[in-house]
């Protein structure tokens, strides 16, 4: 028979290249290697086209943040660091740290996927600086690290993508994003990766508290903190810093526009500041679906129908009303995992998850499905939908075998913003995560550095 070891890090029989891809399972994770040099600057050229021809509808909507495009195609999108899932999608500049794009292609073929870096302002907007001040290396290069699914029902290809590698190299600190396309089409954006870059220019001191200038230990967080300034000269804190603080990595309720309560000569002071109080929310409601031989953590029941298994979660009811109940949560994540497999990038299967919460239909607004894998937007992806006969609300999604944290949230007409309160309650005990970027643009400099990052939770853990 003939073999011919290609661009796969696992051998799927099924991947038809007009050659016998059965391979022995110590292949599977062999990492596809080819010589770049005689394509980067075709690559380029092609990259440089498509700013000319489209960025498309990204260009259009300006505002970068971890999103999929192609939803029916590109499932399980992770951006974190390496061997750390739990931890926000930052890296520390030149010290060799690196970020991990992951996602799935619901497709068995291997597909030419290039990505673009964009170098991001505070509000994640394209800064002004051009590529050569930003980046060292070659935009439009492929993605080259990539293995199908084994011994799966659904079919599909994982890649995975390090950033700063041996191609690009980051020069500058802030936000980053990371535009995926087709080779063959740069003007169609898959998906979207967004990561920060810091320095440690300066320190936070950052604590959270369920006293607050709104009520006392009842449905409100506050966050109090300072920015130490080391030997860093900021001479004008109130314009030269722009601040963000970020709840459980959500980007609809960032706050923003934050003036300091006071300046001293060793830090800068933001303490009760009405900006800083965040609805206290809820922990996230959790499942998980390791196998098709039993049920998981809130798993009722699981059947197969051709082509799917599909997983019924128990129902869900608002907890508004409850009595604040402590949950160990990951604050909205989730991993990838399934029993008995030694990879579970490649080996995890997909199953139809339907959710249902039952409660009466929300007038004014819509009832979202929230969380990390989806992406944390409002749109028709985690529209849950009412069904007036079983007078709840339903989703069914396609989900990779795993541990999920969700929740749901109902948006306003007309708003952008999740509330938490009708449905999920707002309880002070919440261990919510909280996370301050500091960012340092003084007059007369063009973009703004990511100069200091503290994540905090309640009671103040760091």
């Amino acid at each position: 028979a003939c073999r011919r070891i290609s661009g796969f890090r696992s051998g799927n029989a099924r991947m038809d290249f007009g050659v016998d891809l059965s391979l022995d399972t110590d292949f599977r994770r062999f990492r596809y290697m080819k010589e770049i040099g005689n394509r980067r600057w075709a690559r380029l050229a092609v990259f440089i086209c498509s700013l000319f021809v489209g960025m498309g509808q990204i260009e259009a909507q300006e505002t970068y943040h971890t999103q999929i495009y192609k939803p029916k195609r590109i499932k399980s999108l992770q951006v974190v660091q390496p061997d750390q899932t739990f931890t926000v999608p930052v890296i520390s500049l030149g010290n060799g740290e690196q970020i991990l794009i992951n996602f799935d292609d619901l497709t068995p073929n291997y597909e030419r996927y290039a990505y673009s870096v964009i170098h991001c302002d505070a509000d994640w907007k394209k800064s002004s600086l051009n590529e050569l001040e930003y980046m060292q290396g070659f935009q439009g290069l492929t993605i080259d690290d990539f293995a199908n699914s084994f011994n799966t029902t659904t079919q599909y290809t994982n890649y995975q993508l390090l950033l700063p590698n041996d191609d690009v190299q980051l020069k500058v600190s802030g936000n980053y994003a990371v535009r995926i396309y087709h080779e063959d089409h740069p003007e169609e954006t898959v998906l979207v990766a967004c990561f920060s870059v810091a320095e440690s220019e300066v320190g936070i001191e950052a604590e959270v508290t369920g006293n607050t200038l709104i009520d006392t230990y009842q449905r409100h967080q506050q966050v109090n903190f300072s920015v130490l300034k080391k030997n860093l000269n900021i001479t004008h804190p109130q314009t030269d810093l722009k601040i963000r603080v970020v709840q459980n990595n959500r980007p609809d309720n960032v706050v923003r526009k934050i003036m300091p309560s006071g300046i001293l000569s060793d830090r800068i002071v933001y303490e009760n500041l009405r900006e800083l109080i965040f609805p206290a929310g809820n922990e996230y409601r959790r499942m998980e679906f390791l196998s098709s031989k039993y049920n998981g953590m809130r798993v009722e029941g699981i059947s197969y129908h051709n082509p799917y298994y599909h997983v019924d979660l128990m129902k869900d009811y608002p907890s508004s009303m409850a009595t604040y109940e402590y949950d160990q949560d990951q604050n909205g994540r989730f991993y990838v995992a399934c029993s008995r497999c030694d990879d579970a990038n490649t080996e995890a299967d997909y199953y139809i998850v339907h959710f249902s919460l039952a409660m009466p239909e929300a007038k004014g607004g819509k009832v979202y499905l929230n969380g990390d894998f989806m992406q944390n937007t409002f749109d028709a992806n985690s529209e849950m939908v009412f069904n007036p006969d079983s007078r709840q609300y339903e989703k069914a999604i396609l989900l990779k075998q795993g541990n999920y944290n969700y929740q749901y949230l109902y948006v306003p007409e007309g708003e952008t913003t999740g509330q938490t309160g009708s449905i999920e309650g707002d309880f002070h005990q919440t261990e919510n995560e909280y996370t301050v970027y500091v960012y340092f643009r003084p007059m007369g400099t063009r973009y703004d550095r990511l100069i200091g990052v503290q994540t905090v939770h309640i009671n103040g853990h760091n």
